[in-house]
């Protein structure tokens, strides 16, 4: 990390300006999404740093006129067509060329997650999530999802909070995700965190819970269509199996948005016509299929053993 006043200068929502982070190198880089993960330490303690290249802004007259080009160097001709390298105008606040996430400090389990392996296809069965998933389950739950907590009850993050529902079975909090710049509306992405704490995944959901499930979905197609203008049929609203964190929470991205999360996620209206359609059944009786990294705490604790 070279130049004036590094990625630590920038401060980055740490209460205090640190001293740059020392680089040890890279975790994971990806063409496809524009997107570099960096490992470093800040005081002596682990850090992540996720860069990512934005999509361009065009809302703004200006854009039309320079084509928001600075310098061209033209690389080749052939007949009607031309090759050119360039640079970009930039502006932090009208037109950012990328963004910055930071977690620190960060723990093995932060940097397995993030760092490139091989994948694996997983056919989870009743008996594999008993004995592998539901143990390992219950020690990603309490400090280490504190931030969650925080969300909920705490009022963190309470200036981004899109819509707040505080009724004990339907409630949830609606703000954006962090990958989300909240400039660019074909990117849209939130994130809908329920306030029940007896849900963990969609392993947890029985049929018991399908209002639950209805309202909330009501609820949210109702409120992005009022702020963002987006219908229903725009939304895609999923659960992430296996989750990133271990409280039940609904993934709500506009249908435009490319992402890269094949293999884990399931539309919420699927859980529904499944729980529907198998009563009195629970999601705990199905075989769930997903893909899983080498890496994954879950594929060391005894998936593997079932490949």
């Amino acid at each position: 990390m070279h130049g004036k006043d590094p990625v630590a200068g920038l401060q980055l929502g740490l209460p205090h300006k640190p001293a740059p982070p020392a680089l040890l190198g890279l975790i994971c880089e990806s063409s496809l999404s524009k997107t570099l993960i960096l490992l470093g330490l800040i005081e002596g303690q682990d850090a992540i740093v996720t860069l990512q290249k934005l999509p361009f802004m065009i809302d703004d007259g200006e854009f039309f006129r320079t084509l928001g080009l600075d310098q061209i160097h033209h690389l080749d001709t052939n007949d009607v067509y031309s090759w050119n390298v360039a640079t970009i105008l930039q502006d932090a606040e009208r037109n950012p060329s990328a963004k910055v996430n930071l977690i620190y400090p960060a723990t093995q389990t932060h940097i397995k997650k993030y760092r490139a392996q091989q994948k694996r296809v997983v056919n989870e069965t009743p008996e594999m999530y008993e004995n592998v998933v539901a143990p390992y389950i219950q020690t990603m739950k309490g400090t280490r999802i504190q931030w969650v907590y925080n969300i909920l009850h705490h009022g963190v993050e309470a200036d981004r909070v899109i819509k707040r529902n505080d009724d004990p079975v339907n409630g949830f909090v609606l703000l954006p995700d962090m990958k989300w710049d909240r400039k660019d509306m074909q990117s849209l992405y939130l994130v809908a965190i329920v306030l029940r704490d007896d849900l963990a995944s969609i392993r947890d959901l029985t049929q018991a819970h399908l209002p639950f499930l209805r309202s909330i979905k009501n609820e949210i197609q109702e409120t992005v269509k009022e702020k963002y203008v987006l219908e229903p049929s725009q939304l895609k609203l999923y659960f992430h199996y296996q989750p990133s964190y271990y409280h039940l929470h609904i993934h709500v991205a506009n249908v435009a948005h490319e992402q890269l999360d094949f293999g884990k996620s399931v539309l919420l209206d699927n859980v529904v016509a499944q729980l529907e359609a198998i009563s009195p059944k629970t999601m705990k009786d199905l075989t769930l299929s997903y893909i899983i990294g080498e890496g994954h705490q879950l594929w060391q604790n005894g998936l593997r053993d079932y490949s």
